[in-house]
Parts: structure tokens; sequence; C-alpha cells
């Protein structure tokens, strides 16, 4: 068989459903035998929006998620989603055309050195260099892609390789090996939480990663800490448990701040310095810290750890389970405070996204784009169940709300999704309510329109005094929308529950303007 068709053969042994993408003229083989083998395309309007649903694929199901996209422009197109993938530790492969090697050296038409482009950007950035070695390069890239901590690997498919006849067939796909931890490292760590006060649980990505939701609860139900989540491992703990701190990682701002900052040891599980970095939570850098993941932790000003107990997850967590000593509890005050804080009377975007968790079950899922609005749901927004408010910490690129709310709707066809974005945001990936529409995909947008770039405004407001250049001019939102075919609605703060409440139990494709007065977002630093 041609090089093309078992390389498609090797995505299906690893378990590939569909790819997102965008082909070209260096891919046409590979296109056909993705068509000839029955293999779901998903054509997007923009190869960044393809690698976002990839990324978000590999968020929500722990597996790589595939984007495709041809050489030179399509290549430079991916690499925002790419880079977010990377920075976000999110499970992804990108299938990257590129000229013959008969064309490769630049200066080219359209060639560029993708493998030096994607290199920073990816775990690696490999070339499938003759047909036989597409069944060792997909597994390899499978592997690297969903090894702890995870993240996007670039394939590079030459066109005259792809074209060629190949032997060879697919290959088992790699099972992630079990990491036991140390025994003598998981005693320090029953050290620290027992002769400690006040301790508390930062809960990371890495335990969505890793499948450790389970035990984590079982874990601090059996010793009694309290856990705030950061913004990706958002509810890891339901917010309702007793032992929930809600979402952290709002640097000087968090509700819960003043409960992490007195407390005398912090336990991290799964946890990146990235997603909240320690200069905001270990001011005096006298907590006690122990780390417990399967990857090493990044290194960083303001982080001595005392203890880094490498292994599986929830291996760790159940042996720390047993004979544990419960502790006295101390945080109780301040999550009274913090439920005050969510659920007291609200105006403005606080009380658009207290209508909205009101409106959204406890499985359904909020995808945040970036801007105010993404800070007022990480502190606002109640999460009860992991990946059910998806929030963007990683390079944090704006458009990202759409492609990622339609790959969830694909991956979870039965809950009900809403993205909540900007003007700016929803501007930058509209064209995509075309592939939601075209797919059968229904999910709510929600604009909070302000008509401008309205954190950029606050910053410069309280840096500078003044601000320059963030106003923006909008099209007319709901004809805009309904000329994808979606519903399209503008709406009052006092009408928006009622509104939005109407297109989630329709399952309607739908996109929600309302009006915001970000004056509050003094209020958010």
């Amino acid at each position: 068989m041609k090089a093309s068709r078992l390389l498609v053969e090797c995505l299906r042994a690893e378990g590939v459903e569909r790819i997102f993408g965008i082909p070209g003229e260096e891919n046409l083989d590979v296109m056909d035998d993705i068509h000839q083998a029955g293999m779901e395309f998903v054509l997007t309007r923009h190869e960044q929006a393809a690698a976002f649903m990839a990324a978000t694929v590999g968020r929500l199901t722990g597996r790589p998620g595939v984007c495709l996209s041809t050489l030179g422009p399509g290549a430079t197109n991916l690499v925002s989603g790419v880079a977010d993938a990377y920075l976000s530790n999110l499970p992804m492969v990108a299938l990257v055309a590129q000229a013959g090697t008969a064309r490769r050296d630049p200066p080219q038409k359209q060639v560029l050195d993708l493998l030096a482009m994607f290199r920073p950007l990816t775990k690696r950035s490999m070339d499938v260099g003759g047909p036989d070695d597409v069944p060792r390069s997909v597994k390899r890239a499978f592997k690297e892609a969903g090894a702890e901590r995870s993240g996007p690997v670039m394939l590079q498919l030459p066109e005259d390789v792809m074209n060629k006849e190949a032997a060879g067939t697919p290959l088992r796909p790699s099972r992630k090996r079990k990491m036991k931890g140390v025994e003598e490292e998981l005693a320090i760590v029953r050290d620290i939480l027992s002769s400690a006060e006040r301790p508390l649980v930062f809960a990371g990505h890495g335990v969505l990663r890793e499948g450790a939701v389970s035990a984590l609860l079982k874990f601090c139900e059996a010793w009694n800490l309290p856990v705030g989540c950061t913004w990706m491992a958002a509810g890891a703990v339901p917010f309702d448990h007793h032992l929930s701190l809600g979402t952290v990682g709002m640097r000087n701002s968090d509700l819960v701040k003043d409960c992490y900052e007195v407390a005398d040891a912090v336990l991290l599980l799964g946890f990146d310095s990235t997603e909240f970095q320690p200069q905001y939570w270990n001011r005096g850098r006298t907590k006690r810290i122990a780390y417990l993941g399967r990857s090493e932790p990044i290194a960083c000003r303001n982080l001595k750890l005392e203890c880094t107990a490498l292994g599986d997850l929830t291996d760790s967590l159940e042996r720390l389970s047993l004979n544990a000593i419960p502790r006295k509890e101390w945080h109780s005050l301040h999550r009274l405070k913090l439920m005050d804080d969510l659920y007291g009377e609200a105006v403005g975007p606080k009380a658009l996204v207290q209508a909205m968790r009101r409106c959204m079950d406890r499985d359904d899922i909020m995808v945040s784009d970036v801007g105010a609005h993404l800070i007022w749901l990480a502190k606002y927004y109640p999460a009860f169940g992991p990946n059910t408010l998806l929030l963007q910490n990683g390079l944090i690129s704006m458009g990202v709300a759409i492609p990622s709310a339609i790959a969830a709707k694909i991956v979870h066809p039965e809950r009900r999704v809403c993205a909540t974005v900007g003007d700016g945001g929803f501007m930058m990936s509209a064209a995509e309510l075309e592939t939601a529409k075209r797919l059968g995909v229904n999910f709510v947008t929600v604009i909070f329109n302000d008509c401008g770039l309205g954190l950029i405004r606050e910053k410069m407001d309280r840096g500078l005094g003044r601000s320059s250049n963030v106003d923006l001019g909008n099209p007319d939102i709901p004809t805009f929308a309904r000329s994808f075919g979606a519903e399209g609605h503008s709406v009052s703060g006092k009408d928006f529950e009622t509104v939005l409440r109407d297109c989630l139990e329709r399952d309607a494709l739908a996109v929600i303007e309302v009006k915001v007065d970000y004056s509050h977002n003094r209020h958010l630093f």
C-alpha cells in the first residue's frame, strides 16, 4: 500500500476517530486515503481553529487530538494552536505536509524549515524520512504526545514520501508504564502533612491528565485537607464539597488569598508552577512544600521543595490515604467568605456569570475565550466536575473558545456547551460558526460586548492613567450570526438569563450578545 494509506491505518491503530484541518496540494494523497478509509475529516475555516479543536480533544479525552495542514502558510497558521497545546500540556499530533525532497531547500515557494519552526513549540518535531518509516514515526509521535507532561508533537509528511509504496503494518500503540512512588518520599509527605496546623492542597492540571480525580477527593477527605484547584484543574474537587477552596491562580486577588497566605504546608499535586506562580502564594518562603506527580516539577524561584515524590498520582494518593491522620479543620471561615463572595448580590459582569451558572447543569461545559470575561469566569463561575469549566492558562490566545466549544460538543454530544467570548475574540474565530452549522454541532456563544479590548483598556488605565487604541467597531452581531445559519440575539442584562436558558434547553446553535459594563473590572485586581 502507499505510505499515505499506511499513515491512515497507523492513525486508526492509535484510536484516532477524526482529524481537524485544511488540506493542500502537498497532502492530496493523504486526504484521499482519509476519505477512502472512512475516517472523519473536520474541515475548518482556519488552521488555527483546527489546532485549537485538536488540543481540546486532547484535553477532554486524554488522548492526542490530531490536526492537519499543508506546508508554508498552512503550517504557520497552525502555530498559535500548537503553541497553546505546548504551554497547556495538551496531547496533540500535528500532521504537516512538506514539499518533496527535490525542492526542500529554501528559498523555494511556500517552503520553510518547518522542523526548526515547530521545534520550540512541541515536545518533538519529526520528519517521516521514508515510506517504511511511517509506522515507527506514528507510534513515537503518539507515545511522546501522551506521555506526562503531555503536549504536541509535529510529524512532517513530505509529499514524495507519502506517494511511494510502503512496506510494513501499523504497530501496537504504546501503553503507559506504571510508575510507583518511592515509599521513603511518601513518608516525608506524611510527616509534612501530619505536623502542619494549616495544610492545604493545590491540585494542578496533572491531576486531570493522570486521571487521578477520584483518588484526589478520597485522599483529601481522609486527611481533611482543603483544596484549591488551578484554572486548568477547575472542578477537580466539586465546588460544593466542604473541602473546596474553588479556583486559584489570580495572583493578588483570589477570593481565598487569605487562606493560602496563612497555610504552613502546601502539597502540590500534578501542579506546574506556570499554573500559579509561587511568588503569589509563597511570599515569605516559610511554607513546607511537597510535590507529587509523574513528571519532574518545573524549577522556579520562590519554590523550594522539601520533597519531590515522583510516581503515578493515583497510586501515591491511595497509599497516602492509608493510615491517614485527619487534620483539624481550619479553613471554614475562609470558605464561608468565599461562598458569600460568589453567591452574594451582584451587578455587571458578575451578575451575568451568576446567571450563566444558574442556566448550566453540573456536567455542562463552559468554555472561556481570553479577555476580562475569562477572569470573571475564573473567579465567579464555580465548577462541579473536571473539564466542565475550560479556562485558558497557557499561551492564553484569543479566538480559542468557539473552536474549543465545537470540539467539546463533538466529544460530549450529550452535554450542553456554552462558549463565552468578548467581541474582540469572537471576531477572530466567528467563521467557525459555519463549521458548526455544517457539522450539525450546536452550542451557545455568549458575547460580552464592550466594543473594545476591555482587559487591555483596564490595564492601561491602571498602569498609565489613560488608554488608547483599544476601541473596536463591530458588525450587527445578531444579523452576522444569522448569516451563518445560527440564531442571533442581542439582549439586555435583565433578559439575558431567560434567553440563554431557552437557547440551551433547545440545544440551539445560537449567538447571544449582551452589552457589558466593564467599569467593574477594577474589582478584579
